[in-house]
């Protein structure tokens, strides 16, 4: 059996052509028959491919034959080639694999038909496409990659493949739509509500799917798989562009067959009302969720450390927010006094900014999607050290603030620290908080009213001498 791989796009006529030169060759006269025929003989034929790989090109080595008659054994009708010449088929891109027989017939005046077989499997390469959509402009942590340029909490499954473009872009291809089914294996559960933390979640996802419907798809079905609870949330007849990325956005309460409230494996399918042609190929790109929007402070007590507060770039500064620290309130984020210190965050001298800033100095930072033209109050608990040192101007501090945007730099953030909807500076100096009654620290309260667009941030800094924390940061909505 040969086995047929991708090649080069094959000459379909063979043999030898020669010339000569007046000065080299004598030519010679042709030589009349001397009657009867010459005996047919038949002894292979050669098969090559090219193109996709499903391109065949049959070549007879045959002596005093007329014509052949070859049948590429896929049921199609047979076709006939004139002595020295080949031919060539193109078998269907519907199987990625497929076993054929050819069987080659030789047909001359006068003689016997002589018949050679040779069993042979073609194998199908889908192209992949070379372009990509545009990568998603969501600002840090307002974005949940399920399949994206900046990462992924999934991987490719049966029936995808991955494709990388030269840009380095990543992308997902599935194929044989007809009767294949494309899935995705996220690698943990997705919960909807939780999506990105605790209360935290998103209305919504999107996807990016390419077909050019000649070789692939003009409707899809999406499923949103829930093992847990053995619910498929389905989404079918998608409508395509044809030769185009399709930027598609579905509401997870009211697109799909039912409310999607968690998933694990996304299945990408042919529309029930769709047709697939050829090798039945989509690509996928840019699969994400968007954080909803919400006064919802995540890590306000900083149990997990950092998390949520850390600047993703900071033009020669510190990208680290702050120091974590066991020394928090006594309080936990509900308000109830735990009987001991909790974690929270803390700032020393050297991390100090305003009048000690220095490369090194720490600002916390996270942003908040909020209803625009609403109101909100900025609460949270501080404590000072009260042990001697040179105090900055004005005294020693933690400062907190609404800004009035987002920033991705860290160092346009710092610049624009006056443009703010709201701030305070609190000065009181009495110690950790385990040294302050209830071990609470002080408790501020910022009230502020959202921008036209709800965007803005968060931000804390410390302008101190000795250690400085922060603690049980919220954000609360004073609209009814």
């Amino acid at each position: 059996m040969s086995l047929i791989k991708k090649g080069i796009s094959a000459l379909l006529i063979t043999g030898l052509i020669m010339s000569c030169d007046d000065d080299d060759y004598t030519p010679i006269e042709p030589v009349a028959s001397s009657g009867g025929s010459i005996e047919s003989l038949f002894s292979s034929f050669e098969v090559s491919s090219s193109g996709d790989g499903t391109i065949v090109t049959v070549t007879p080595l045959t002596v005093g034959v007329d014509s052949y008659v070859i049948d590429f054994g896929d049921g199609s009708t047979p076709l006939t080639a004139l002595q020295g010449e080949s031919a060539t088929y193109d078998y269907s891109n519907v199987e990625a694999s497929a076993d054929y027989t050819i069987t080659v017939t030789t047909k001359a005046v006068g003689q016997t038909d002589l018949t050679k077989s040779e069993d042979i499997t073609v194998e199908h390469t889908v192209p992949s496409i070379d372009n990509a959509p545009s990568s998603p402009d969501f600002k840090r942590y307002n974005l949940l990659n399920i399949f994206t340029d900046a990462g992924s909490v999934g991987s490719a499954g049966t029936g995808g493949k991955a494709v990388v473009l030269e840009s380095g872009n990543n992308l997902i291809e599935f194929s044989r739509l007809h009767s294949n089914i494309g899935e995705f294996a996220l690698s943990g559960e997705v919960v909807a509500a939780d999506a990105f933390y605790s209360g935290v979640g998103s209305n919504d996802i999107h996807f990016d799917v390419y077909s050019e419907f000649a070789t692939g798809i003009d409707k899809l079905k999406i499923t949103l798989v829930d093992s847990t609870n053995s619910t498929s949330h389905v989404m079918d007849d998608i409508e395509l562009i044809d030769g185009e990325w399709t930027s598609l956005d579905f509401d997870l309460a009211t697109d799909f067959s039912s409310p999607v409230s968690q998933f694990e494996t996304i299945l990408f399918e042919l529309g029930s009302s769709g047709t697939a042609n050829d090798h039945a190929t989509i690509t996928v790109d840019n699969i994400y969720m968007t954080r909803m929007t919400g006064s919802t402070i995540l890590n306000g007590d900083f149990e997990n450390g950092q998390d949520f507060w850390k600047w993703s770039t900071f033009t020669d500064g510190e990208t680290n927010p702050f120091g974590s620290s066991s020394d928090g309130s006594n309080q936990d984020y509900d308000g109830v006094d735990t009987g001991s210190k909790t974690r929270g965050a803390k700032w020393s001298s050297s991390q100090s900014g305003g009048d000690l800033r220095t490369s090194s100095s720490r600002y916390a930072y996270q942003e908040l999607n909020l209803v625009p033209g609403a109101d909100y109050v900025l609460e949270y608990q501080y404590a000072i050290k009260d042990d001697s040192g040179t105090d900055p101007i004005g005294g020693r501090k933690i400062v907190g603030l609404i800004l009035d945007g987002q920033y991705e730099d860290g160092a346009d953030a710092v610049d624009n620290i006056g443009d703010n909807l709201g701030f305070n500076e609190g000065y009181v100096a009495e110690g950790k908080f385990s040294d302050t009654t209830d071990g609470a620290g002080t408790l501020v309260q910022i009230p502020f009213t959202a921008n036209d667009s709800g965007e803005v941030a968060i931000m804390f800094y410390a302008v101190t001498p000795k250690d400085a924390y922060i603690d049980n940061v919220k954000v609360r909505s004073l609209n009814p």
